[in-house]
């Protein structure tokens, strides 16, 4: 069954009009993403040319199939920048926009040639099918470690798109008088409803599939940030414990050491009368930092409160523990302190858990404060060091000198 290209014109006008009304709404919806906010933009742009060109085809009023078609080219390549944003891999908005550029520059040159529209409708099919092929080749690389309900969708929808592009390049680049004359709506196809039905299906298929990865990215954005302390970067309180409950529930089933261990910086309150709560914010940020760089990959660290934090370290005794208690020490040290006022230092306590029956939060709440007092005790022995929990229920001759005494010319 064939339609003619007026039909079908009307058919893409009613289309366009939808996606084009979807995508607006989806600019102020995904605001919040990047890659959403470029898919959306890209999906108003083609969506916004391809109404026009659909306008003109169906009224024969109006001309626009040169800019219609560049137009529409920007959109996918918007689309497709939209793609790597999302993924983090490198987007080249320069090399992308120099691409826009020349595509456009070739589209008005041979728009005035003989067969001009003919040769548009090879360029513009040309174009889409490489941008279809980029996009699905970025998803199908970056996308194997991230899992997304969005992104099969998205695949699917550029392998049609691209399968329906080669088909309409292919009747592009036929003798003018081979068969029907091709329309000027490269993006309905040279006739039939069947053939016309693929790429549409594809479009809001895509649509679909790229709204879903925005907000599957905005939630998880949103869940991070209910989870990371916003000023330090590490976890706030309420995810250091969920993360040391789950740690304690490990311990009550494996057997494994779990060691915990309690910072607090040094004269910390000094700092914020001294040179106010801007520089106090820098030094904690300072501080996260060196022991966010101190701890392994399998340790937990977060911020308890104030310039308290806590590192919890699995699969560790409490002598093993002391090794990241020195590294954190010495990285600490050589945090200056404002005003040229020497460097800053931190106090640690270091507990492992060691409590037999009980809940898990009765277990962490005990791990916790065994930590925590060993904390006070550095702090009354001359802070800049640490002690071992064990240290002080069974005390060892000239222990604390060997746990770490402070550097001579530390001020903080």
């Amino acid at each position: 069954m064939h339609l003619d290209q007026q039909t079908i014109a009307v058919v893409m006008m009613v289309f366009f009009c939808s996606t084009l009304v979807i995508a607006a709404g989806l600019v102020f919806a995904l605001r919040a993403s990047e890659a959403g906010r470029l898919w959306a933009s890209g999906h108003v742009l083609a969506s916004g040319a391809g109404l026009a060109l659909a306008l003109s085809a169906a009224t024969g009023t109006l001309h626009l199939g040169t800019p219609g078609a560049g137009a529409f080219v920007i959109g996918w390549l918007l689309i497709y920048r939209g793609v790597r944003v999302y993924y983090g891999v490198p987007a080249y908005p320069g090399a992308l926009a120099g691409a826009a550029t020349i595509v456009l520059a070739i589209l008005v040159a041979v728009g005035g040639l003989p067969g001009g529209p003919q040769l548009v409708l090879r360029v513009v099919y040309g174009v889409l099918a490489l941008l279809s092929l980029a996009t699905f080749a970025t998803l199908a690389r970056a996308g194997r470690g991230r899992r997304s309900i969005g992104a099969p969708l998205v695949l699917v929808a550029s392998l049609v798109q691209l399968a329906t592009q080669l088909a309409g390049f292919n009747h592009a680049m036929r003798p003018a008088g081979a068969d029907a004359a091709p329309m000027i709506l490269f993006f309905a196809g040279p006739a039939g409803s069947a053939w016309m039905l693929a790429p549409l299906i594809a479009t809001l298929l895509g649509l679909f599939g790229f709204t879903v990865m925005a907000m599957e990215q905005i939630v998880a954005h949103n869940e991070s940030g209910a989870r990371v302390d916003a000023l330090t970067g590490l976890l706030n309180r309420g995810a250091l414990e969920m993360s040391a409950l789950q740690l304690v529930a490990r311990w009550q089933r494996d057997g494994l050491p779990l060691s915990c261990l309690v910072i607090d910086i040094d004269y910390f309150k000094q700092v914020n009368d001294t040179f106010g709560h801007h520089a106090g914010d820098a030094v904690l940020r300072e501080v996260a930092h060196a022991l966010d760089n101190s701890r392994r990959a399998s340790d937990v660290a977060g911020r308890y409160g104030g310039e308290e934090f806590c590192i919890l370290c699995p699969h560790t005794d409490e002598q093993q523990a002391t090794a990241l208690a020195n590294r954190i020490l010495r990285k600490v040290r050589a945090i200056a302190l404002p005003g040229a006022q020497g460097f800053a230092s931190v106090s640690i306590g270091v507990a492992q858990l060691r409590g037999g029956q009980g809940s898990k939060e009765g277990l962490w709440r005990a791990l916790f404060a065994d930590a925590d007092r060993a904390l006070y005790h550095a702090k009354e022995h001359g802070r800049d060091r640490y002690v071992l929990a064990s240290s002080m229920a069974a005390p060892v001759p000239g222990h604390a000198t060997a746990m770490l005494e402070p550097v001579a010319d530390s001020v903080a």
